[in-house]
């Protein structure tokens, strides 16, 4: 799971004229010694980058209004456990990294980009949180985790769907979870599946330009980082390209 690409190459492959579209990307927080930082993997804005996006990294302060009018799409990237209380449970003490402060900012952000019906790409937390915005439960702990966290796994496409169009029937994806998809949110589909227990790995809105998946895609890139062989490449060209060309506003 290499990931180090020499500043060069970076710069001759990532540098190249783009549609100056501007990608919102969420973030977590970790602690400081004297105040709370914003942090995020920069392989977000590298994959985005590479296919003629800007990536803007959420601080999460901010109106949010005013920045799903200004942004072109929305990408909710990985990170720690959603807060139980937004799909009914309590905690039980296997939540991993709940950032309350995180899970309301990344709710509102949804709410105004839906209401706009831009783009919105949900990755790892990403997922999961998409399908309880739209009313979906979740498994607070896998049972079969072991499938899941830090491997290698294949996930099996849904006929007819996006990712089978992008990458045919099945495919090996990376896996940083223990949680995972219970029951559907309303207006969402089942885009991928894992081949090992079935648990859902992505989902599609029947209506909105929303496409999440369980797996990392930022980090099987060709030339950037490749967890597996897959490329996804294509993920986010695809996602970018449901971009109007008069999306501001």
């Amino acid at each position: 799971m290499e990931c180090v690409v020499p500043f060069s190459i970076f710069m001759m492959r990532e540098v190249k004229n783009t549609a100056n579209t501007v990608i919102l990307v969420s973030a977590g927080t970790i602690a400081g010694s004297r105040s709370r930082q914003v942090a995020q993997s920069e392989l977000y804005a590298r994959a985005l980058a590479r296919f003629g996006g800007i990536a803007l990294l959420d601080s999460g302060y901010g109106d949010v209004t005013t920045l799903a009018q200004r942004a072109d799409a929305l990408l909710l990237s990985g990170g720690g456990d959603i807060h139980p209380s937004y799909y009914g449970r309590h905690m039980t003490g296997l939540d991993t990294s709940v950032d309350l402060q995180r899970d309301e900012r990344e709710w509102e952000l949804l709410q105004q980009f839906c209401a706009r019906k831009k783009p919105v790409l949900g990755i790892c937390r990403g997922i999961q949180v998409i399908d309880v915005f739209f009313g979906g439960t979740l498994f607070q702990h896998l049972g079969t985790a072991y499938v899941h966290e830090n491997t290698i796994h294949t996930v099996i496409t849904s006929e007819g769907g996006r990712l089978r169009r992008l990458f045919g029937e099945s495919l090996p994806v990376n896996s940083y979870h223990h949680q995972a998809i219970r029951t559907l949110g309303a207006g969402l589909r089942v885009a991928a599946v894992s081949d090992a227990d079935g648990v859902i790995e992505a989902v599609e809105h029947d209506t909105l330009p929303v496409l999440a998946v369980q797996w990392h895609p930022e980090r099987m890139i060709k030339g950037l980082c490749r967890d597996t062989d897959t490329d996804m490449s294509t993920l986010f060209v695809d996602f970018l390209s449901q971009i109007p060309a008069d999306s501001a506003g």
